[in-house]
């Protein structure tokens, strides 16, 4: 049987307190109004009484790949993180490519998050075959994504001068095998990828995501530039995420990464910046001014050691900020409501003045307007409005964060931890029904994910061995690195 072309929500109420009703047809609300809003004859009708009603979430950056490899490790910095890059996805046969997604889009919407911007990374280059399974994962959940494959034409050991000089022979021996695929190879596969794409562009998209500044030539990311500009796709990258980026690029180039790819002419309303914990003033004046975007993830940001990017001063410049998980090997869990609580108390460390601290509200409108906007999603998505989509989280009233419920939108941001999550809609159908994925056989994704993670730790045996013979190596040149003087302190009591 056919839905209903309507369907009507009745009884919730919105983040501002007023009680409402939605009116939704098809996949996008129609109408907001007062309880008893008029709905046509024969509207599916859906009881929201006692709970609150907000837009979806919208991850503005994350690695769906590493969803494997949750509890990789403990004490990483990036660079540790980087070196240990072997143990996520490297081995994936196609079908580990469409697991990883899904099993990363059922984590998100089990917890409010409606769309993300996904970085995924093949190895060891993008393959049109790949990608198309990336996206089947999500769209068979139901989620919208913007698929974006990472993408470099140096490795990692290439791209840190002195890095491969530093190892005994043998270890240097063993890095110097790992190369990255030629430039072309990549623009090839997502030229094709781009041109074959199947997938409902509203639902499930690709973009591009050269990874580093300093791991690709400038060839590299000029062609990428004419990619997105070719097909209208969107460009993410890893921008001053640690000081070791920050150094490298001002050592390279002789300016900072972002002014580097803005003389590029890479940064565009279209482009978004992950992190930019180490970008200056005039950094994030070039960004502001170009319209692009920065990718803000705090708990990653922290639990990397990477340091703590000056949201306030990005948004009083005007520049548009969204925030993002990372990955489940930085950030531990996609839980955006985990990273609104983040972003929120970090901003206090940069000032006394209570004036300069984020609140609630900003928060909640990076979380979705404003990561829409990097999405590609602006005027769509992000907001309960008429004409947008409807993508709707259902916050259950009767749960102890919201017992008293003095304030809606503050305790939502600093008590809210996914738990609230009683429904979830995308487009208008219900994906997520009492805190179960409807699109999904949890028992079966559940099994077939520990198969593949028992088949895919016997393959890394030998790979986990030389991450492990290398990990105090590369800490140590790293840290050294991060002592050298820079223009700008994102450390805090250093």
């Amino acid at each position: 049987m056919a839905p209903a072309p309507f369907t009507v929500i009745r009884g919730g109420r919105l983040l501002d307190g007023d009680a409402a009703d939605i009116l939704i047809e098809g996949d996008a609300i129609k109408e907001i109004g007062l309880p008893g809003l008029a709905a046509p004859e024969g509207a599916d009708v859906i009881d929201a009484a006692d709970m609150m009603l907000i837009p979806g979430l919208v991850n503005a950056h994350t690695h769906g790949d590493a969803s494997l490899a949750k509890g990789l490790g403990d004490r990483l910095t990036l660079e540790l993180l980087l070196n240990a890059t072997p143990l996520t996805s490297e081995r994936f046969r196609l079908e580990d490519k469409y697991l990883a997604a899904k099993l990363a889009a059922v984590e998100m919407v089990l917890s409010g998050c409606t769309a993300c911007y996904d970085l995924f990374s093949e190895f060891p280059a993008p393959s049109p075959e790949g990608l198309a399974a990336v996206g089947r994962g999500y769209a068979d959940v139901g989620m919208r994504a913007v698929v974006a494959p990472l993408m470099a034409d140096r490795s990692f050991w290439q791209a840190i001068p002195g890095l491969i000089g530093s190892l005994p022979d043998a270890l240097k021996k063993e890095v110097e095998r790992v190369t990255a695929e030629p430039a072309e190879a990549s623009i090839a596969a997502c030229r094709q990828a781009l041109k074959d794409w199947s997938f409902d562009r509203d639902r499930v998209r690709l973009a591009l995501a050269p990874t580093i500044p300093h791991h690709c030539e400038d060839t590299f990311f000029r062609a990428c530039r004419e990619l997105a500009d070719e097909f209208g796709v969107g460009i993410h990258s890893h921008v001053a995420e640690s000081k070791v980026q920050a150094v490298v690029g001002m050592r390279k180039f002789g300016k900072t990464l972002t002014a580097h790819l803005d003389d590029l002419g890479i940064v565009g309303p279209d482009f978004t910046a992950a992190h930019a914990v180490w970008v200056d003033d005039d950094d994030i004046r070039r960004l502001a001014d170009r319209g692009a975007t920065v990718a803000h993830n705090p708990t990653s940001n922290l639990r990397l050691g990477v340091g703590i990017a000056k949201v306030r001063s990005m948004i009083d410049g005007g520049l548009n900020v969204g925030i993002g998980t990372d990955a489940s090997t930085c950030s531990d869990g996609l839980n955006m409501f985990e990273a609104m609580r983040l972003a929120n108390t970090v901003s206090r460390i940069h000032s006394p003045d209570p004036s300069d601290w984020l609140t609630a509200e900003n928060v909640i409108d990076m979380a979705t307007r404003g990561s829409a906007r990097g999405l590609g999603f602006d005027g769509s998505i992000g907001a309960l409005e008429p004409g947008f989509k409807a993508d709707i989280v259902f916050l259950d009233l009767g749960r102890i964060q919201y017992l008293p419920l003095n304030h809606a939108a503050r305790q939502m941001v600093f008590q809210e931890n996914g738990s609230g999550v009683k429904h979830v809609m995308i487009d208008g159908r219900l994906i997520v029904r009492n805190r179960r994925v409807l699109t999904v056989d949890y028992a079966k994704l559940r099994d077939e994910v520990m198969r593949a993670n028992d088949r895919l730790r016997l393959e890394n045996e030998d790979a986990a061995r030389l991450v492990r013979q290398l990990e105090p190596l590369v800490g140590q040149f790293c840290v050294g690195l991060a002592k050298e003087p820079y223009h700008v302190n994102r450390y805090v009591g250093a």
